[in-house]
């Protein structure tokens, strides 16, 4: 009888150890090219400018360093559109440079913290810090009104949140996700040729053309019909998009005192400032009671951060600041020439308030 040869037996216990070293090898590769790419994520940012809103600022905030900031607005489109920084320094006695309008179209608390982050002391350094609120700013369930998605963070969430913030992320699985992303940035894939571009940019030095966000469509007229004309941005349907469903999302509201404990630091006065709507507006929350009751919720989270120092402005109807709804291109936007007038009624209400 035959001895089978030694040669055609298999060695299943012997192919696991090589199985285990060929998985780590690929996870310590892995690491070694996610986590540094993870951390070069804002350098990158600031040459392909992906995000379109707030890079532009940080952009501008980076080529011109400006120093010693009377006041800062910090807020979203809405605050883009009815602040004008010209007026306020004059009002106020101010350097027209002293005076910068921060805002970023979609912006939240979050994008209002990272500035804030970003740039310490700029914020140490300013007296004067308003912030705009507004319910969506808070609602965990929050629809993205062009394309009517839920809207839990912007893009930009995965380039500049911190560890600690993707750990802190209340969804279990967008946790996970957020944290792999932090290790292995996949939010960073890229076509052959956008890294090419990428490269190249960096090799020449060429970042994204700083500038601060402009309302355009108050300069001009296609624009502004256009967003005058659009169903998206009626009262009665983003109102909808904005409460839907509302649940007050906790982790949000810890983004704007984070963000007030920081602006505390050196000074100041901070100002916490809700915008007037049209009345369609504010008629859709009051009619639906789990609306009505998470605007309650959310306005009581901004009356408990009053203080000496910390005030708060809430103007739910242009009638609130003595106004009327002319004021408006769409739910909420100001034209020209009512973001002029909306400026001086909010210079003469926080001096009425000696708060200047």
């Amino acid at each position: 009888m035959s001895n089978p040869s030694s040669t055609s037996s298999s060695n299943p216990m012997g192919e696991k150890p090589q199985t285990v070293k060929v998985a780590l090898l690929t996870i310590i590769i892995l690491l070694c090219v996610g986590l540094p790419l993870s951390t070069l994520r804002g350098s990158l940012e600031n040459t392909s400018g992906r995000s379109k809103t707030i890079t532009p600022v940080f952009s501008y905030l980076d080529r011109n360093n400006p120093r010693d900031p009377e006041a800062i607005f910090l807020g979203s489109s809405r605050f883009v559109s009815c602040i004008k920084t010209d007026l306020f320094a004059k009002l106020s006695g101010m350097e027209p440079s002293k005076v910068l309008n921060l805002s970023a179209d979609d912006g939240g608390s979050w994008e209002e913290l990272l500035l804030a982050r970003k740039y310490p002391s700029m914020f140490y350094a300013s007296p004067l810090v308003i912030i705009e609120v507004e319910p969506w700013m808070f609602n965990k369930n929050l629809i993205y009104p062009t394309n009517k998605k839920l809207y839990p963070f912007s893009p930009h969430f995965y380039i500049w949140a911190t560890l600690q913030e993707r750990f802190e992320y209340p969804d279990p699985m967008m946790k996970l996700l957020l944290i792999a992303d932090y290790i292995w940035p996949f939010s960073e894939r890229r076509s052959l040729n956008d890294w090419v571009s990428v490269i190249q940019s960096i090799i020449n030095g060429r970042y994204v053309e700083p500038h601060l966000s402009i309302p355009t469509f108050q300069y001009n007229l296609e624009e502004f019909q256009s967003l005058a004309k659009s169903p998206i941005f009626f009262a009665q349907n983003i109102a909808q998009d904005h409460m839907n469903n509302y649940e007050f999302a906790k982790h949000k509201a810890e983004y704007l005192k984070h963000l007030i404990h920081l602006a505390e630091k050196k000074s100041k006065k901070i100002i916490l400032l809700q915008p007037p709507v049209r009345k369609k507006y504010m008629d859709v929350i009051y009619n639906n009671s789990k609306y009505a009751e998470g605007y309650i919720q959310y306005l009581r989270f901004i009356h408990s951060l009053e203080n000496d120092n910390i005030h708060s402005i809430i103007w739910e109807t242009p009638k609130d600041c003595g106004l009327n709804e002319s004021v408006f291109v769409d739910y909420g936007h100001f034209n020209l020439k009512s973001a002029y007038i909306f400026t001086q009624r909010l210079f003469n209400e926080m001096k009425n308030r000696g708060i200047i």
